[in-house]
């Protein structure tokens, strides 16, 4: 009992905040983490709340292949909005989509913010040639299209690696490159907040008690930049994931026979002049709807954790 006072506290210290207040006072915010939490729980839970398993041949039969959804006049009550060219229900098949989709996304901008928050704020409080280097680099990497960077990547990946492969380190793949191609925005992000940190007491004092550059850089300085890197990693992640349905549905993402979002829109794609407009539909809303609801956060967050605009 006496352990769950101090968590009371802060739930109701969190509740009490200023951005739990602005969080309450934005429907469209609220609605928006609504529906990125309904994307998590069914992707995460797909095993237990996906109507049919996608992957278990038992029950998928090609007899079931393009079934309509159900208020067609060929519907099925089994299949809510129909089936694929597999006989998989679309809806099962989205929701193991968006596992591959958000898994990936996740991943891309986790390396991506390690990468780039790390080579920022080497190059912010060293200064200098360093400084130089690093932001050449930056330059560089963002006079080129992101898409075109991870399409570089991903088919330099492909040469090198043996053909039995690619398959299995379809996914590793992605998410280098995805996350490869992301890393200058943080990197210019935290090297601005880096210099500015730096000439801050508390750095001076760091380095007049005799700690090592490195110390004063990760355990000091890192902890005050944080702020805008998270908001860009909210932003970061739609468009992650957004990157990882592009290069899929171009054909060099994750396999086929792995249903992220991308995959399922390049499949419906082949037969939506035949009159099978649900199977690349319904997965191109989904993707819409993740990515709309992931950049509605993020703009709630840079707005919140921004003192001039409360």
């Amino acid at each position: 009992m006496a352990g769950a006072l101090p968590l009371l506290s802060l739930v109701r210290r969190a509740a009490d905040s200023d951005i739990f207040y602005s969080f309450r006072r934005s429907p469209m915010t609220v609605a928006a983490a609504a529906m990125t939490l309904v994307f998590v729980v069914g992707a995460v839970f797909a095993p237990w709340l996906a109507p049919h398993d996608p992957f278990e041949s038992v029950t998928v039969q090609l007899l079931d292949a393009f079934t309509p959804p159900l208020w067609e006049a060929r519907g099925d009550p089994r299949f809510l909005i129909g089936t694929d060219d597999q006989g998989r229900d679309v809806l099962s098949v989205i929701m193991y989509g968006s596992r591959i989709s958000l898994m990936v996304g996740f991943a891309a901008v986790i390396f991506s913010m390690v990468l780039g928050v790390s080579l920022g704020v080497l190059s912010g409080y060293a200064g200098g040639l360093t400084d130089a280097i690093i932001m050449r680099l930056a330059d560089v990497k963002l006079t080129l299209p992101g898409i075109l960077v991870a399409l570089m990547v991903d088919g330099i990946a492909r040469a090198a690696m043996p053909r039995e492969m690619h398959d299995a380190l379809a996914i590793y793949v992605v998410i280098f490159a995805i996350g490869i191609s992301g890393w200058p925005q943080y990197a210019r992000v935290t090297r601005g907040a880096t210099m500015v940190e730096k000439n801050k007491e508390y750095v001076a004092a760091a380095r007049v008690i005799g700690l090592h550059p490195v110390t004063i850089m990760f355990r000091h300085v890192l902890p005050n930049v944080m702020g805008p890197v998270l908001v860009l990693a909210t932003l970061g992640l739609a468009l992650a994931i957004i990157a990882e349905a592009t290069l899929s549905f171009l054909g060099v993402g994750v396999p086929a026979t792995t249903p992220s979002l991308g995959t399922l829109i390049r499949i419906g794609n082949s037969f939506l002049f035949s009159g099978e407009w649900w199977i690349t539909l319904f997965p191109s809303l989904a993707l819409v709807l993740l990515a709309l609801s992931v950049n509605l956060l993020g703009d709630w967050l840079r707005d919140a954790l921004n003192p001039k605009l409360r």
